[in-house]
């Protein structure tokens, strides 16, 4: 079990590094430009000399900060994280999780408290604006999260992620409901607070918001746990709503392609205004959301 852990930690932080190099690539294409191409073979290595830069770089501490909390919070901030993809069914990994839905939800919500301690522990003006509008967007769009994921489990009749995907051997769930499918886009793209939804980390005006004090080491761990979170949600996209398996080489197709629409939908929209984020969620996607639930039950029930 211990080796099966390091394994899979080492196999994340190596798809986290070479997911950072795509993203640079497609958006310097995007933008008509080379990208990183000077370290290795087109820029191959340069995951790897940005790790070095970080990691040497000087950890710069806030004297009114709560230093314990301040150090701590970005590491357990991974490791929620990291402790998500212990539910992932693969055929070489823990597989004895039978309710795993539950499980995500409650390390998400773990997750959103980490932030709350970071901010708290910055002692920074900024560090809490920028808290108060991540909390209240996570805690908003966790909703949508729940009730997507219910309406799965009224569909399937299942807990785990690995019981849905055989639910759906012959009719896959996205064709169900595509609305259902698209506002689960949405809400990922808010929950891992990736563009246009990073107000937690809005650069125009809060100066990178939660994690303004964090520099060095502590703000390469937090952002491994970003892109770990994203990598996660693509990887149970394709069993929540087509039904494939990891076992199948199209669930490893879909998986990229979902990887490709986080990278795809920052070089293509603008950051919205924050009380527009709300309002999307609050008058059009959580009504929808209940409503497709409401429909999930007479749709078992005919």
């Amino acid at each position: 079990m211990i080796l099966n852990m390091l394994v899979l930690t080492a196999c994340v932080l190596l798809s986290i590094a070479f997911f950072t190099l795509m993203e640079r690539k497609v958006i310097s294409f995007t933008q008509n430009r080379k990208g990183p191409n000077k370290a290795s073979m087109v820029g191959f290595l340069q995951p790897m000399s940005d790790a070095i830069k970080l990691l040497s770089k000087e950890m710069n501490l806030n004297f009114k900060s709560n230093y314990l909390l301040y150090l701590l919070s970005p590491c357990f901030n991974l490791i929620c994280s990291l402790t998500l993809w212990v539910m992932l069914p693969m055929k070489f990994e823990l597989t004895f999780m039978s309710m795993t839905t539950l499980f995500m939800i409650s390390v998400m919500a773990i997750n959103t408290l980490t932030m709350m301690m970071m901010s708290w522990a910055s002692n920074s003006n900024y560090a809490f604006i920028g808290m108060m509008r991540t909390v209240s967007q996570l805690i908003s769009y966790e909703i949508n999260l729940m009730l997507i994921i219910i309406t799965m489990i009224n569909l399937t009749n299942k807990l785990g992620f690995n019981l849905m995907q055989e639910s759906q051997k012959y009719f896959p769930t996205a064709l169900l409901f595509p609305a259902m499918f698209i506002m689960w886009l949405l809400t990922v793209l808010a929950e891992t607070n990736r563009t246009p939804f990073d107000f937690s980390e809005g650069e125009s005006e809060l100066i990178s918001g939660f994690n303004i004090e964090y520099s060095s080491s502590s703000f390469m761990v937090l952002f491994l746990s970003e892109y770990s979170s994203i990598l996660f949600m693509s990887a149970i996209t394709p069993m929540m709503f087509t039904g494939i398996g990891p076992e199948s080489v199209n669930f490893y197709l879909i998986y990229f392609l979902v990887c490709f629409f986080f990278i795809w939908a920052r070089t293509t929209f603008p950051r919205f205004r924050y009380d527009k984020l709300m309002k999307l969620n609050w008058t059009q996607i959580l009504p929808s959301a209940t409503f497709i639930l409401l429909v999930s039950f007479t749709t078992k029930m005919f």
